[in-house]
C-alpha cells in the first residue's frame, strides 16, 4: 500500500527501542526534537506497521505511536482556535509533560496500563 508520509527529521527506524528513547530524551528534558517531530515520526510508524503481524512488544509500541498521534492531533484543536492554528509555528507546541511520561513509563513496563 502507498503512503503519505510525513516529512519529519527524527530519521530513526521504527522500533520499540527508538520509541522508548525518543520518549526518554523528552522526559530527561534531552530531546533534539520537538513534540511535532514525534507526533509525525509516530503517525509513520502507525503506517509502516498497520498491516503488520506484530508481537507483544509491537502491538505495544504501535499502540503508543497511535495515541501520540492522535492526541497530539486532539491537543491542537482543544486548545487552539482555527486562526491561532493557521499562524502558529508547531514546533513550539508542546503537550502536557505528565502525558510523556506516562507514555514512557508505558513503554519502560511494556505494559499497557492504567
Amino acid at each position: 500500500m502507498s503512503w503519505n508520509w510525513n516529512e519529519t527529521i527524527i530519521n530513526h527506524e521504527y522500533s520499540y527501542e527508538n520509541l522508548k528513547q525518543l520518549l526518554k530524551n523528552f522526559c530527561e528534558n534531552k530531546s533534539e526534537y520537538s513534540q511535532y517531530e514525534l507526533a509525525k515520526w509516530c503517525d509513520n510508524l502507525t503506517m509502516a506497521w498497520e498491516e503488520e503481524d506484530l508481537d507483544e512488544k509491537g502491538d505495544l509500541t504501535f499502540f503508543i505511536a497511535r495515541d501520540i498521534e492522535c492526541q497530539w492531533d486532539l491537543y491542537l484543536v482543544n486548545t487552539y482556535t482555527d486562526k491561532q492554528l493557521r499562524a502558529l509555528d508547531l514546533n513550539t507546541v508542546s503537550m502536557p509533560e505528565n502525558w510523556i511520561q506516562n507514555w514512557f513509563q508505558k513503554m519502560k513496563a511494556g505494559v499497557w496500563i492504567e
